[in-house]
């Protein structure tokens, strides 16, 4: 499996980061730099797609948590896509990403929460 990769996109208006790969010391901090920078000032949050994601390390986590406080800062929301029972979304359970950022199982799942109804 190679090392993490990103693929950015927009959803109804809304940033979508898809990441895949392994994410661990040697790329967190740069792939969570290249997040940060895609987040618009306007809009109601991001998407972090982790579902073809097969690795992630300590450093992948305090990414994410950085990630979410960053948007906390700018008053935007964050949502972690893990697929539904995967080892992951588990591990995120335990480190308590819940207290930080929503989860859902899918991007249309995640889209649909932060885009405004009616």
């Amino acid at each position: 499996m190679p090392l993490g990769d990103l693929k950015l996109e927009s959803i109804a208006g809304l940033p979508v980061a898809h990441l895949s790969g392994e994410i661990d010391r040697s790329n967190a901090a740069e792939l969570g730099d290249r997040v940060t920078t895609a987040i618009g000032s306007q809009g109601g949050g991001l998407v972090v797609d982790l579902s073809e994601l097969a690795f992630l390390d300590s450093t992948g986590i305090r990414m994410l948590f950085e990630l979410a406080a960053e948007l906390k800062r700018r008053q935007q929301a964050l949502r972690v896509v893990v697929p539904d029972g995967s080892h992951l979304g588990q591990l995120l359970d335990t480190v308590g990403l819940k207290q930080a950022a929503a989860t859902d199982g899918t991007v249309g799942e995640a889209v649909a929460a932060l885009t405004p109804t009616g």
